[in-house]
């Protein structure tokens, strides 16, 4: 068996269509391109007799007008108007309000255009057109446009008539702009109206806050308001004072400190730590008492100790070292008492610093709450200022039309109609005529369930395909005239079946089963093409017909036979072997299994026949009956060496060939592929062979003075 017969049967996503190929679309839409220019050829006809005598004509007006950036009637005085129309935001609501409602029924109402009857269908049953209905059937002839980057507006007006296209573009900008000052007017009224009672009611906030700040003050009329007053300044100079007395207090602790480390043995470290007043005077005691020191030293070396003079000196000089040390003492304790002072200063000053803060905080806070009631009487005062001074304003521009509109361009009477716009009506028509053909031309590929192309039956019927039989516009409408192998060898066609040819001898089979889903695909041509081909190449090749229905391949050989001898008989004996008109081929037409019997050849004679054939034959080529209208060819499927399945390019249904896969596969036949018949080649396949003919193009001859039953 061969590898190809366990392929899958369809990769389909959709059961009983072929896979979508776009190359075989693409080329339905060249071989159909007559439908596509028809159908657009119909809607660019349609489209044109309907803009030209049946589509309404209607005329254009256009006004363009400028939008007024603000109004300024002095510097201190403006008009109401909240909106900013320098933003683009406040143009596109303008330019939205031109064909508002209200300024569409204002046109309508001024110019009488519901007692005009070709303005507006009457409606059926003659009832009135109600508002909504009004401004919607008006809102889609009127379309205002801001230009971009610009502060002009077009005001475009379409109607049947084109002078009241023209009155009409004029009244939407004069009813606009009246609507408009209307609409600032009552603005004004209302906030004139709204500003006064405000400004009343701000009053009685002025009066309330007042009164609040007035009572605060008279609750606090000990406490200085202003910033920087008496109690700061106290708190200043005791600030200033604390650190005086701790600066003092520090360097009588240094010097304590100092007589602690000089002691009492050196009354001299002692005095260094004197007051710059006594300063003086302890200098001159020390003085005083080296001098002496300084004598005695000569005394001592002039005198004995016994001496009145030795004992004077030593005496007195005792009396001044007494005294140096009764002044050191002095100091000492002078020091000390001082730092207590000191100390007993600082702390008092502390306990005054810290409650004179107390004050200072409390002082602050009841300046800050009379700082917000004064902020809140400021604040109610500006605002009632305000609002007074808004009340001038609009009591001011309350009598004063303020124009937002200012006209740029009138509009015009339309010469030319504005719609129906041919050329574009009907280059929109070809568009989708154009579409229209495609999409149908489409359609009717997908809705196609035929196969046509190699990539078709690979992917739906999972079968390879051995070869694609070119169309052969040579061959006749019957069998005998379609052996392209013999009257025709060097054509499309011919080489086709060589391809054939090629792809089974990879297989090496010894039998060939040819058959097809359903008649008229080409089975026997495919048969007798094959089967010649062999005979040609020098094999011994015996050709079978096992269409018991209806069998062809003896009348095709009958043909040639009578052609080469009028007055022999026709290949009619049946379950014989005979021998054709053509060298190597030999045939047999099986008969019915049992005379005057429906019953077909049972596959075990037709097996015992066809190793019977093999003794004789090289190869043997085997023409069945369709498997979708009987079962005869899977009966002998069996016990052919290969089993090939020929499909009609554009004529073979899917589903007709996916069953007869099917049926094959469950007998586990081998299915060696299919054989794509009756293919249009492309141009350049077919310029190839129009003008490729060998110098010695013969056609090949029959065997002569051959009897039909030799």
């Amino acid at each position: 068996m061969n590898s190809h017969s366990s392929l899958s049967g369809s990769s389909s996503p959709f059961p009983g269509y072929p896979t979508l190929d776009l190359e075989a679309m693409a080329k339905g839409l060249l071989r159909k391109s007559w439908l596509i220019g028809a159908v657009v050829g119909a809607c660019v006809v349609v489209t044109a007799i309907y803009v030209t005598f049946i589509a309404k004509k209607r005329y254009q007006s256009t006004a363009v007008i400028y939008i007024e950036q603000e109004q300024v009637l002095n510097e201190a005085i403006r008009g109401v108007r909240s909106d900013d129309y320098s933003k683009l935001d406040s143009l596109k609501s303008l330019e939205q309000s031109i064909t508002s409602g209200s300024v569409i029924l204002r046109v309508v109402e001024k110019h009488g255009l519901l007692k005009q009857p070709d303005f507006l269908k009457p409606k059926s049953g003659g009832r009135p057109y109600t508002e909504a209905e009004v401004v919607e059937a008006v809102a889609k002839r009127v379309k205002a446009t801001l230009r971009r980057g610009t502060r002009l507006i077009d005001v475009e007006v379409t109607d049947t008539s084109p002078a009241r296209a023209q009155q009409l573009a004029q009244a939407f900008v004069d009813e606009f702009e009246a609507h408009m000052m209307e609409q600032n007017l009552q603005s004004s009224r209302k906030a004139t109206a709204m500003l006064q009672e405000q400004a009343e009611e701000q009053l009685a906030r002025v009066n309330v806050a007042e009164e609040a700040l007035q009572k605060f003050r008279e609750d606090h009329a000990d406490v200085p308001m202003d910033e920087g007053g008496i109690i700061e300044k106290k708190l200043a100079d005791l600030d200033r004072l604390l650190s005086e007395a701790k600066n003092d207090r520090l360097k009588l602790e240094a010097q304590v400190q100092k007589l602690d480390a000089a002691g009492t043995e050196d009354p001299e470290r002692i005095l260094e730590i004197a007051n710059p007043g006594d300063q003086e005077s302890i200098e001159k005691l020390l003085f005083t008492r080296n001098t002496k020191r300084a004598e005695m030293v000569k005394i001592q070396s002039q005198y004995q100790p016994t001496h009145p003079v030795y004992v004077s000196f030593i005496a007195e000089l005792e009396g001044l070292e007494k005294e140096v040390a009764e002044t050191a003492r002095r100091m000492g304790e002078s020091v000390r008492k001082r730092l207590e002072t000191a100390r007993e200063h600082e702390t008092t000053l502390a306990e005054t610093v810290n409650e004179q803060k107390r004050e200072v905080l409390s002082a602050d806070r009841t300046r800050k709450e009379f700082r917000s009631l004064k902020q809140a009487v400021d604040a109610a005062y500006q605002t009632y200022y305000a609002l007074q001074a808004r009340i001038n304003e609009t009591n001011v521009t309350e009598g004063v039309k303020e124009s937002l509109v200012r006209m740029q361009q009138e509009p015009l009477m339309p010469v030319k109609p504005s719609s129906p716009k041919k050329t574009l009506a009907v280059g929109l028509a070809g568009v989708l005529g154009m579409f229209l053909g495609v999409g149908l031309v489409v359609a009717l590929h997908l809705l196609d369930r035929s196969l046509r192309t190699r990539r078709q039956i690979e992917q739906t019927l999972g079968l390879p395909v051995l070869s694609e039989i070119a169309d052969a516009p040579e061959a006749g409408d019957t069998l005998r005239d379609s052996l392209v192998v013999f009257s025709e060898p060097h054509s499309l066609a011919a080489e086709s079946f060589r391809s054939l040819r090629m792809s089974l001898s990879t297989l090496s089979p010894r039998s060939v089963l040819v058959t097809s889903a359903i008649s008229g695909e080409g089975k026997s041509f495919c048969a007798a093409n094959l089967a010649l081909l062999q005979a040609q190449m020098g094999y011994r090749t015996l050709l079978v017909d096992a269409d018991f229905r209806r069998p062809s391949l003896s009348g095709a050989l009958m043909h040639w036979q009578s052609q080469m001898d009028p007055n022999t008989t026709a290949l009619e004996t049946k379950n014989v072997c005979q021998k054709t008109p053509f060298p190597n081929l030999y045939l047999i037409s099986c008969a019915q299994f049992a005379p005057n019997s429906s019953e077909v050849m049972s596959g075990e004679h037709f097996a015992t026949m066809l190793w019977e054939a093999y003794r004789s034959f090289d190869c043997v080529i085997i023409d069945t009956s369709p498997l979708a209208l009987v079962s005869d060819a899977l009966n002998f499927a069996r016990y052919a060496d290969a089993v090939v399945l020929v499909a009609r390019a554009g004529r073979t249904q899917a589903g007709d060939a996916q069953k007869a896969c099917r049926e094959l596969r469950q007998l586990r036949v081998p299915l060696a592929g299919c054989i794509l018949n009756g293919v249009v080649d492309s141009e350049r396949s077919k310029a190839y062979f129009e003008t490729y003919r060998p110098a010695t193009a013969a056609r090949p001859t029959l065997a002569l003075g051959m009897s039909p039953r030799s």
